[in-house]
């Protein structure tokens, strides 16, 4: 927290849950208007069944949305939030090693688009990942415990190794350095992903996990220069 502190850190971490509610207006606004122009598909203003399905259709498709919100919001705000995130990081270093990453506007735009095709490839790999867990279910309590124990280490690892990539993509390490190095390292992306997934468990557990995003980043960069100083000596 001292490194938060020493660095005006912590307003950059309201930014996420701003970011998080203007997702879930936009979300719900879709919702809203494609429940609309589905029930405009057919006559409801004769009253019975398909006057109350268009009802149901109206309600249901911002709450569908919402859900999705929550399931997906994690990897949403991480990939918006790349460019502050990337921010915080280089902060951090800076304070601790007191490097200084100077970058033109071109080096800058590359890394936030690094940034965001790697936090789109890894929310792929995550969502394939998680499907398959879900196959688990069929095995009844075993197989449901097993699901849930997997898809949260699934979900942890891709997050903690967005909050490492950070750092990766700081020191010049391409995609492929940048896997070798998160795997290398993959007990610390678990537990810092899993400080940002929990809440994910919770309800508008996404809001709670925005907040911790900065906080994740600092932890990751702080981590990553200790344990990559102590293996280089």
């Amino acid at each position: 927290m001292g490194v938060i502190h020493r660095n005006s850190l912590g307003k950059y971490f309201v930014i996420p849950i701003i970011v998080n509610i203007v997702l879930v207006v936009l979300l719900l606004w879709a919702g809203s208007g494609l429940g609309t122009w589905i029930t405009s598909l057919w006559d409801t203003s004769q009253g019975g069944w398909l006057s109350y399905l268009g009802t149901a259709v109206e309600w249901i498709m911002p709450v569908l949305f919402f859900v999705l919100f929550i399931l997906i919001g994690g990897s949403i705000t991480i990939m918006l939030m790349s460019p502050v995130y990337t921010m915080i990081s280089e902060k951090t270093d800076t304070s601790i090693t007191g490097r200084t990453y100077g970058a033109t506007a071109s080096q800058t735009a590359s890394d936030i688009w690094r940034a965001v095709l790697i936090s789109l490839r890894n929310s792929a790999k995550q969502l394939f990942f998680t499907l398959l867990c879900l196959f688990l279910n069929v095995i009844p309590f075993i197989g449901q415990i097993l699901s849930l124990v997997l898809i949260f280490v699934i979900n942890a690892y891709y997050f903690g190794y967005s909050f490492m990539d950070y750092t990766n993509e700081r020191y010049r390490r391409n995609v492929s350095e940048s896997n070798a190095n998160v795997w290398r390292y993959k007990y610390l992306a678990i537990t810092i992903g899993a400080v940002y997934a929990l809440p994910m468990y919770m309800f508008c557990g996404t809001f709670v996990a925005a907040f911790l995003g900065g906080v994740s980043t600092v932890a990751a960069t702080l981590a990553q220069i200790e344990i990559e100083s102590k293996d280089a000596q």
